[in-house]
C-alpha cells in the first residue's frame, strides 16, 4: 500500500495520514483486522443458521474437529477450536450432557483424557454439516477454484508463521 505523497515527515516520525492507522496502513487493508471482521461475520451468521438445531458454533466446531479426527485430547481441541482451556471444558460438559461426546483415557498415556463423538454427535455433524457448508460456499461466493486454493495456501502459509502449538 502506498502513502500518499501529501504525509508531513515530523521530528518525531511519520505522522499518520488520514485513513490510516498507522503510517503507510489503512485498518481497511490490515489482513488481522480484515480477518476477525471475516471470521466474525461467519460465525454470526453460522450461530444464526444453526439456532434451530440447537447447536451454537463452539459445538459445531468441536463436532467437526472430532468427525476430521475421533478422540482428541482437550489440549488439541482448545487449539483445533481456538477456544480457551477453561470455556471448552464448559463445551464439553454440556455436550458430555447432551451425549455428543463420551470421554476416555488415552491407550498410550492414562493421564491424557481424551474427547470422543458419540452416535449422537455423528447425527447431529450429519444434520448440520449442509449448514456449515452452505455458509461456506456464501463466504466464497465469486471466487474461482483457483483463488479458493490460492486463499487456502496463503492462509497456511499465514498459520506456520505465527503457530505456537505443537498440533498443525
Amino acid at each position: 500500500m502506498a502513502r500518499p505523497s501529501d504525509t508531513l515527515m515530523t521530528s518525531k516520525g511519520p505522522e499518520v495520514a488520514p485513513g490510516e492507522m498507522a503510517p503507510g496502513v489503512t485498518l481497511d487493508d490490515f489482513p488481522p483486522y480484515l480477518l476477525n471482521r471475516i471470521v466474525n461475520r461467519i460465525n454470526t451468521n453460522l450461530g444464526d443458521a444453526l439456532k434451530a438445531q440447537g447447536i451454537t458454533v463452539p459445538i459445531y466446531r468441536v463436532l467437526a474437529v472430532l468427525i476430521a479426527a475421533d478422540c482428541r485430547s482437550v489440549n488439541e481441541l482448545a487449539v483445533y477450536t481456538v477456544t480457551e482451556q477453561s470455556t471448552l471444558s464448559k463445551i464439553l460438559a454440556r455436550m458430555e450432557a447432551q451425549s455428543l461426546v463420551s470421554r476416555r483415557q488415552n491407550r498410550k498415556d492414562g493421564r491424557v483424557v481424551e474427547i470422543c463423538i458419540t452416535a449422537a454427535g455423528r447425527s447431529a455433524c450429519e444434520r448440520i454439516m449442509p449448514i456449515a457448508l452452505s455458509q461456506y460456499e456464501q463466504a466464497m461466493a465469486g471466487l474461482t477454484q483457483q483463488e479458493r486454493e490460492a486463499l487456502v495456501g496463503t492462509l497456511h502459509r499465514v498459520l506456520d508463521n505465527v503457530r505456537h502449538s505443537p498440533f498443525p
